[in-house]
């Protein structure tokens, strides 16, 4: 089963809000769509759901044109940020009913219905309600009535975006332990580019409704192709230095270090971060972040360096990579 997205574009009010965007997602494999709000993400994912019409372009799983059918033909297993669970159903009502309508079985309803209860394990919380559930069981919940359509394509659109940092570090493994243990594609949505690195195969990173790079998680940190992947992908964010004409020289903190011969500069504050801190310096081309281990003594007089072969360069015009590390 392959899903391929093809040249696709979705226009309102003469505004594009996707502009000619192309993919494909394998058997297996896990997309993640990262960028930030408004870029097109879950605009992408109800086009390929068939909840809304692109204005050209074509989209097809297992090479057959689903572009103008039906949304409940296409067969996709849809997560929504808001869950979109029924709040006068149980857990147990909540998924049987999609099984119901489409015409199941009362005994095969049972089985898949209890089997997936055990996967996802809920089966001690059959009679209660979605607002009787907590976040992380609302999310399961959803997950649940997901899996239980046997779908070609699933698509997650912010599935922890409503949770906690601790409850979504929880959930992590077991919302990759679906994702991974499947063999269907994956569409997963996130401006969480931690999240992203973790849950999929490769990433792509979208801005104003284009993608601007597809890669696994090392391609892009480690060459990415514009100024805006390289800011919006690694935290500490980026440095970003003028020190060449017509040239933005990007850095990452975590690869600048003390040195007693380099760059003369002066201590502005700290950010203690765990086993790290985040010193911000200042420098003859601004302000620079500098990543160091929460142990390491610093000089009494800051001066620091970083290998030549670390610089990303970029045009300052267009914001397109110019060197070829």
């Amino acid at each position: 089963m392959t899903l391929q997205v093809n040249n696709i574009s979705r226009c309102i009010n003469r505004n594009w809000i996707i502009k000619d965007m192309s993919f494909e997602v394998s058997n297996g494999e896990c997309l993640a769509l990262l960028g930030p709000s408004g870029c097109g993400k879950s605009t992408t994912l109800r086009l390929i759901a068939g909840l809304d019409s692109p204005n050209q372009g074509s989209i097809f799983i297992d090479n057959t044109d689903i572009t103008n059918i039906s949304p409940v033909d296409r067969n996709i297993g849809m997560v929504f940020q808001s869950y979109a669970l029924f709040p006068h159903l149980n857990v147990l009502e909540n998924l049987k009913l999609g099984l119901k309508v489409r015409g199941n079985k009362q005994t095969e309803i049972e089985e898949r219905v209890n089997r997936i209860l055990s996967i996802m394990q809920m089966s001690h919380l059959v009679k209660r309600r979605p607002n009787e559930l907590s976040g992380g069981q609302k999310q399961r919940l959803a997950l649940a009535r997901a899996m239980l359509r046997q779908p070609n394509v699933y698509l997650l659109d912010e599935p922890m975006s409503n949770l906690d940092a601790q409850l979504r570090e929880e959930l992590r493994p077991e919302l990759r332990d679906f994702i991974i243990s499947g063999s269907k594609p994956v569409v997963y949505v996130t401006h969480d580019q931690q999240e992203a690195m973790s849950m999929s195969n490769k990433i792509a990173v979208m801005n104003e409704g284009e993608i601007q790079q597809i890669g696994t998680a090392k391609d892009l940190y480690n060459r990415p192709n514009s100024l805006f992947v390289a800011s919006f992908i690694g935290r500490p964010q980026i440095n970003t230095l003028s020190i060449k004409n017509n040239v933005i020289t990007a850095i990452r903190p975590e690869h600048i270090y003390f040195n007693s011969e380099g760059l003369d500069c002066k201590l502005s504050h700290i950010e203690w971060l765990g086993n790290y801190q985040l010193l911000f310096i200042e420098s003859k081309y601004g302000l620079i972040k500098m990543m160091c281990s929460a142990e390491q003594e610093r000089p009494e007089k800051i001066k620091i360096s970083w290998n030549k072969e670390r610089e990303h360069d970029f045009d300052k015009k267009t914001g397109k990579r110019l060197n070829n590390i």
